[in-house]
């Protein structure tokens, strides 16, 4: 997840343009295996398990390779080998920006060490609690979303997002600073409210060409038509995300809450309170993520 902020750090220095930021992140993408298909290819894993853990993904917010470990189906020796053939991420962007001659290699690297030394990303191990850290860390330092009665718990739910786009979307997205929603799009619009000691709506927007796409990713189909699938697909990712959360309440901080059925094209957020907009930006279009007070 690191080279997607790295990508906004660029952006913010104007060392590249948001194009040449999607088209390298796009490159990367290419480069950067997917852990399980890593497996598969060494021999550690069966297609079946991949899926198998895959499934435990949609139901835990752990990591392809703490749930693998914890099925018994590769030892925490064996991740960490398979691990190491794996780059960061945010050195294979800026390797691919700079061969691509987009940024010197000068600039560049300078503003990676920055990047990691403002982070303190040096050494980090893939499995460890240290990663997850760091990745809380750097989401805190990024948004700001104090202006929210739970401000806390709202990044708890923010970073568990990025996540859950991470495992089920890609990993070729690029953040964007946070903003106030002052009133309802006229875009696609999909909303679901989490209900409990910790009250919140939550939704996401876009065009429905993008939505179209996303829903391409998530449910791994082809569609071509704005209909109910894709709609369907949309509304079970939204689902998907909050019913992980709540379940990290329930688990982390004894919080009971319960979902209302996801919403399309009924928006019922007060924007006369405090809603924050997140845009997430991937090759097919921009996403708005909305979380706000209820």
């Amino acid at each position: 997840m690191f080279s997607q902020f790295f990508g906004n750090y660029l952006l913010n220095q104007k060392l590249v343009t948001p194009q040449q930021l999607a088209d390298g992140i796009q490159e990367v993408q290419k480069i950067h295996k997917r852990i399980g298909a890593l497996a598969i290819r060494y021999g550690y894993l069966t297609k079946e398990q991949v899926e198998q853990v895959h499934i435990m993904q949609a139901e835990k917010d752990k990591r392809f390779g703490e749930l693998v470990v914890e099925a018994g189906y590769m030892s925490s020796e064996e991740m960490e080998k398979l691990l190491s053939l794996q780059k960061n991420d945010y050195e294979v962007l800026c390797k691919v920006l700079t061969d691509n001659g987009i940024i010197s290699k000068a600039d560049c690297y300078h503003a990676l060490d920055d990047f990691i030394a403002k982070y303190k990303l040096q050494d980090i191990d893939k499995l460890s609690l240290l990663q997850t850290t760091k990745i809380n860390i750097l989401i805190n330092d990024f948004f700001d979303l104090t202006g929210l009665e739970e401000p806390k718990i709202f990044m708890k739910y923010l970073t568990l997002l990025f996540n859950n786009i991470t495992r089920f979307i890609g990993t070729d997205f690029t953040p964007y600073k946070e903003f106030l929603m002052k009133e309802p799009t006229e875009q696609k619009f999909f909303s679901q409210k989490i209900n409990g000691k910790f009250s919140a709506h939550s939704a996401c927007y876009a065009s429905k060409e993008t939505l179209i796409a996303m829903a391409c990713r998530y449910a791994e189909e082809e569609f071509t038509e704005f209909d109910e699938y894709v709609q369907a697909s949309i509304c079970d990712f939204l689902n998907l995300h909050n019913g992980v959360f709540t379940v990290n309440m329930s688990n982390e901080m004894q919080m009971e809450l319960n979902l209302e059925p996801p919403l399309e094209d009924n928006c019922e957020i007060d924007f006369s309170k405090t809603a924050y907009c997140v845009p997430i930006s991937f090759p097919f279009g921009t996403v708005h993520f909305v979380i706000a007070n209820a």
